[in-house]
């Protein structure tokens, strides 16, 4: 499978499910989570810096082949990304408040597994994205983004999200999809790891960094 950020696009389960082939194929190669979130249970209000991160992180990228195993910071196309949120901040929609002082961090995950090679990949995937789009849904789109991989010829596999703030994305975990999509993976992984990273806005360089939180 090639690399793709995921918007309610996820393998079919049978081959007959042709709305989900078509809604893959017609999909950007990158797109936050929104096509079908439903109302928020809490309000989340846009700043200008997250409407702008959202539209960078389309550009997202692995830059290295062993992405899934190797460096976050090192393995995707931050450079690129960047470039283009300060492009976006310049231009992004008056009317959108800034982000408060010294709110300057996103806040990452990052999923990493090696999976069975007899689990059924397609249940996964669709529990996951039900279980993101609770999450777009609950945080009223504090979830800027959500990439996934296919597996390599070890079954490895890396997920990522960038949500706007940490204590949101912590928020989420109680969810009942969040609770669903974890009983299903429970016996699919030979092992998995979870890193967090912030994504810091360093005005002055015009850059963003990612380091360890």
């Amino acid at each position: 499978m090639a690399n793709v950020l995921i918007s309610g696009v996820y393998p079919a389960r049978e081959a007959g499910q042709q709305e989900a082939i078509k809604r893959a194929e017609a999909a950007e190669s990158a797109c936050p989570l929104h096509a079908t979130a439903t109302a928020p249970a809490q309000q989340y209000r846009p700043t200008r810096e997250d409407e702008s991160m959202r539209e960078a992180l389309k550009r997202l990228q692995p830059i290295s082949d062993d992405f899934r195993t190797g460096d976050y910071a090192r393995s995707f196309n931050w450079d690129e990304i960047s470039a283009a949120f300060f492009e976006q901040l310049a231009t992004q929609r008056g009317d959108l408040p800034g982000r408060a002082a010294g709110e300057d961090d996103w806040y990452a995950v990052v999923f990493r597994s090696q999976r069975r090679r007899d689990c059924s990949n397609a249940d996964l995937f669709e529990a996951d994205r039900l279980a993101y789009e609770e999450a777009y849904a609950a945080t009223g789109g504090a979830l800027l983004v959500y990439w996934f991989a296919g597996l390599d010829a070890d079954h490895n596999c890396l997920a990522t999200c960038v949500w706007s703030a940490r204590d949101v994305a912590r928020s989420v975990n109680a969810l009942p999809r969040h609770r669903e999509a974890a009983r299903l993976s429970a016996d699919v992984y030979v092992s998995y790891h979870i890193d967090r990273y912030r994504i810091r806005m360093d005005a002055p360089r015009q850059r963003l960094d990612v380091a360890p939180w």
